[in-house]
């Protein structure tokens, strides 16, 4: 399969932009899981320097994404059924007691941005563009957890949210359960709103938990207990 082309970065600082454009990419598996990252031929397709593209590496490194060998250099971590099982049950704990948290200090403010952030997301599914509704959907789950008042917390959450990222690209296929996730994101953000801290963990925890059903029901399908294999979305085996 020929790999399609990687966007040329042209906005923010170049190591923002580079990180941007690198996240996506994965995410999106334009790079499969387990791909050799190469500087020179990332920088020539960003057009950019060599060093902005190195640190873009160096901050999904962080995050978990990317895995650095030495003496062999960077590559895109392998998806596997071991690592989405761990970065879910994670999340369950961390984002069930952020809802928790933020039911107890939710604002009007904080409601009309959670409104907005689903409206939004609702308007980019329907259009198709999936990596604005995800963005969107970033911002509605990150506006109940900044909510929480617990900046530890949301550290914590970020890097399994980014790598829970490269897994949730299978549930968006099934469009069929859109509308259900919508439900999920309401009975979600009603609960905070009400103040209800059992109800508002309860639900994030069952909204995860679909999730996670999901994408490991894929794995099952597809016979997979180690990288998935996906030839539409260039994944491969490493």
């Amino acid at each position: 399969m020929t790999p399609k082309p990687l966007a040329p970065v042209a906005h923010a600082t170049a190591a923002d932009a580079a990180t941007s454009a690198l996240f996506t990419a994965i995410v999106d598996r334009t790079i499969a899981p387990g791909s050799h990252l190469r500087l020179q031929d990332l920088a020539e397709q960003f057009r950019l320097s060599m060093m902005p593209v190195r640190e873009a590496i160096r901050r999904l490194a962080a995050l978990g994404l990317v895995e650095v060998e030495p003496h062999k250099g960077a590559f895109v971590r392998p998806m596997t059924l071991e690592d989405v099982t761990a970065t879910y049950t994670t999340r369950f704990l961390l984002e069930g007691a952020a809802a928790r948290a933020a039911a107890a200090r939710f604002t009007d403010a904080d409601a009309e941005i959670a409104h907005d952030a689903l409206d939004d997301r609702a308007r980019f599914l329907d259009r198709g563009d999936a990596e604005h509704a995800r963005d969107a959907h970033e911002r509605f789950h990150f506006t109940i957890y900044d909510a929480a008042g617990n900046p530890w917390l949301n550290r914590c959450i970020m890097p399994l949210w980014r790598n829970s990222e490269r897994y949730r690209i299978e549930s968006m296929r099934h469009k069929e359960l859109n509308e259900q996730r919508a439900r999920e994101h309401e009975e979600i953000l009603a609960a905070v709103i009400a103040g209800d801290g059992d109800a508002a963990e309860e639900a994030m925890v069952l909204h995860l938990r679909k999730s996670m059903d999901l994408i490991v029901n894929t794995f099952h399908e597809r016979n997979i207990t180690t990288n998935a294999v996906d030839e539409q979305s260039g994944t491969t085996v490493t």
